[in-house]
């Protein structure tokens, strides 16, 4: 189960390093229209052709548009579509029946994979694509945003300090809990269920920890401690 981890090792690093959001609200042009069109068909490829120019090129062809119509070199146009459609998809109606956020996190947690786990055997295909350089920071920030949206839907209120660090803890889970189902040969992927639980109590555990940490500023640095120190001869 390591090996997936290992090579999207800097994706996972890469969240600790960006700010940036996907979210824009903008109409599309009749090109873009079709480009989304195309797009979306060429996912119901991906299973036989993987993430690859030639799952969009043959989408095109099916809906009588000419195969470049779409310019790609890689899959990357194909992913990017898919993440952004996966994380306009990632809700839940009933939230609210939910007792604590932390639940609720959980529970879009599995909603998003839900989502992946049709294309989970290429999946490590496409992490390697978002490994790649000059594409690392555009994916970290799609999973950066996943988990800004998974925390605003949670209720979430916390200050920034804290919100900045949530958010980065969470997208960091989410990407190991879907390298993990990469890998999952379970009945309905059971394994990666109980990965992700173990992997929120987690993240819980350390939250509580740093909300109970002791100020250590009682003293100036290289003074001792004004009681309960030992004092050598």
């Amino acid at each position: 189960m390591r090996r997936c981890g290992h090579q999207a090792l800097g994706i996972r690093r890469a969240l600790y390093t960006t700010n940036q959001t996907i979210t824009k609200t903008f109409q599309p042009t009749d090109e873009q229209k079709v480009r989304g069109l195309i797009l979306n068909h060429a996912l119901t490829k991906v299973n036989q052709l993987g993430w690859t120019p030639a799952a969009i090129e043959q989408a095109a062809t099916d809906l009588n548009y000419p195969p470049t119509t779409v310019l790609a070199y890689n899959g990357m146009p194909l992913i990017k579509h898919f993440m952004f459609d996966a994380l306009n998809k990632t809700s839940i109606d009933q939230l609210h029946e939910f007792k604590t956020p932390i639940d609720r996190i959980r529970c879009l947690c599995r909603v998003r994979l839900r989502q992946t786990q049709p294309y989970i055997r290429h999946w490590h295909d496409a992490f390697l694509q978002m490994m790649e350089p000059k594409y690392e920071l555009a994916a970290a920030s799609w999973f950066f945003t996943l988990a800004t949206r998974m925390w605003e839907m949670s209720g979430d209120q916390s200050l920034q300090i804290d919100w900045d660090r949530k958010r980065a803890v969470l997208a960091d889970v989410y990407v190991a809990t879907e390298l993990y189902m990469c890998e999952d040969t379970s009945a309905d992927f059971g394994d990666t269920w109980k990965y992700l639980d173990e992997a929120i109590e987690h993240m819980e555990d350390n939250a509580r920890g740093m909300n109970r940490a002791p100020d250590l500023r009682l003293c100036d640095v290289g003074n001792e401690p004004a009681s309960g120190g030992h004092s050598s001869e």
